[in-house]
């Protein structure tokens, strides 16, 4: 009944309305972006269950160093929102700028490292008959790696000015293009020779390809935009402006990155077992990656109205904000959890119809429902202290959950025990579960502070 009373207030329907209106784009947007991946793993398990594992082993190797570019142009979304709030319209186009730069800059040594990582899978075990397909599709993906960091800048001031729906729009459009050259590339057309796995790794380059153009071309095009200065004048790289975007990116940055680094080691771990335990681990975490989107679209709308809260220096705005974006959380997750359930094996059956992949993934895929609504509190908390500009001690608490908690725990269970890939699921269940805790308290306690006004907005 309190919940309710709460909901009947004007003030908080308006913003439930207002972060809605940002939440559904974002998280339709982060949907078709994941759907791609999702698309070239159902493909792949189409060809057959080598090219699976090699997709899986592939992505858990590049995903760190695209979480980490990632983490850093997130930060354009507060930095962004909170000079929109405060209507510092000059320094809009500063953050955009300087966010190109740094795309450049970090694109370099990331091309590079991408195309170095043999010696890593041969280090860490991985199955030698996928070792070069593996390769091959990182040298395919490492052609479009300075497109999609460019991509991500654009995109995270797009998010921080409120523009979710054109990114959704320009996602979605990618959807076919995507299975187009996914056909073409794998199975060959014309001059063009097949390339099986490796093929997906060129068309994904390409994708990332479009997305830049088509999003650059809104930016540039659309009058919403007519009275920030984007592009009218060349700007040489500003260290300020550098240095104020790497002090809050760099360890939101770590923050994600220490999470997703879990996964990604995990998936490499795992790399290690039978081809059938590794496309499992691969369904049930494209499938949970997948359904991670929504509440990460969502997290992205509750950065964006608290960044621009804090702009316009109202804390009840910012309680507000903070409130719905975890009521939306634990709704959506709710449910997903209620489906992943009741439709396990439907929804391993349209990756794969090998029985035992299926066996397997079914196990994995009931454990990620176990992390689901655990998952969703931590990254809408996650994304609520980003919109305080506060990344410093969540990176630590991270550290602390997937680290000192998840990634052991999981290790153990796999190793000493012999559980392999579900002892490693429920180091997830394990690490995301301390994540939601402690990244809740914190946020609890800064905005304690924040009311008692031992530190203002």
């Amino acid at each position: 009944m309190l919940m309710l009373n709460y909901f009947s207030d004007i003030a908080v329907k308006k913003e439930s309305r207002e972060m809605l209106k940002l939440a559904i784009p974002a998280a339709i947007g982060q949907l078709a972006q994941m759907s791609m991946g999702a698309i070239d793993t159902v493909m792949a398990g189409n060809l057959n269950t080598e090219a699976l594992a090699a997709i899986s082993v592939g992505s858990n190797l590049f995903m760190p160093l695209f979480v980490f570019a990632m983490g850093l142009f997130m930060s354009l979304n507060p930095l962004v929102a909170q000079a929109n709030g405060a209507q510092r319209f000059n320094k809009l186009g500063d953050y955009l700028r300087q966010g190109l730069y740094l795309a450049i800059f970090i694109s370099i040594p990331c091309i590079y490292i991408v195309n170095e990582l043999e010696p890593v899978m041969i280090q860490i075990g991985v199955q030698s008959s996928i070792i070069p397909i593996v390769t091959g599709y990182l040298f395919a993906i490492s052609w479009g790696i300075l497109p999609l960091f460019l991509f991500l800048a654009l995109r995270s001031v797009n998010e921080g000015l409120f523009s979710n729906k054109v990114i959704m729009i320009v996602a979605i459009s990618a959807i076919p293009l995507n299975i187009i050259l996914n056909n073409i590339f794998m199975y060959g057309y014309g001059s063009i020779p097949a390339m099986g796995a490796v093929g997906l790794g060129y068309a994904t380059s390409l994708v990332w390809i479009f997305l830049f153009l088509v999003l650059l071309a809104y930016m540039v095009l659309t009058p919403k935009y007519k009275h920030i200065e984007f592009f009218t004048h060349f700007h040489k790289p500003n260290l300020l402006v550098f240095k104020e975007i790497l002090k809050l990116g760099i360890p939101l940055s770590l923050t994600i990155g220490l999470e997703v680094m879990m996964f990604a080691a995990v998936g490499l771990f795992i790399g290690r077992f039978s081809i059938d335990v590794i496309a499992a681990h691969q369904i049930a975490s494209n499938y949970s990656g997948l359904v991670f989107m929504v509440p990460l679209g969502l997290s992205i709308a509750v950065t964006a109205r608290v960044g621009h809260a804090v702009g316009r220096k109202s804390l009840a705005d910012v309680q507000r904000a903070v409130i719905i974006g975890f009521v939306y959380a634990v709704i959506f997750m709710l449910s997903a959890i209620t489906l992943s359930v009741t439709l396990t094996h439907e929804i391993v059956s349209i990756y794969t119809i090998e029985s035992k992949v299926v066996e397997q993934a079914v196990k994995l895929l009931l454990l990620a429902a176990v992390f689901m609504l655990c998952d969703g509190i931590q990254v809408t908390a996650s994304g609520s202290l980003s919109g305080l500009k506060d990344t410093v001690i969540p990176m630590f608490l991270a550290g602390i959950s997937y680290w000192v908690v998840g990634f052991p725990l999981g290790y153990f269970l796999a190793e000493a025990y012999g559980m392999q890939a579900e002892g490693y699921w429920i180091g997830f269940i394990a690490g995301l579960s301390t994540a939601a805790l402690l990244l809740s308290i914190r946020l609890i306690r800064l905005i304690q502070q924040y009311k008692s006004g031992r530190i203002t907005l």
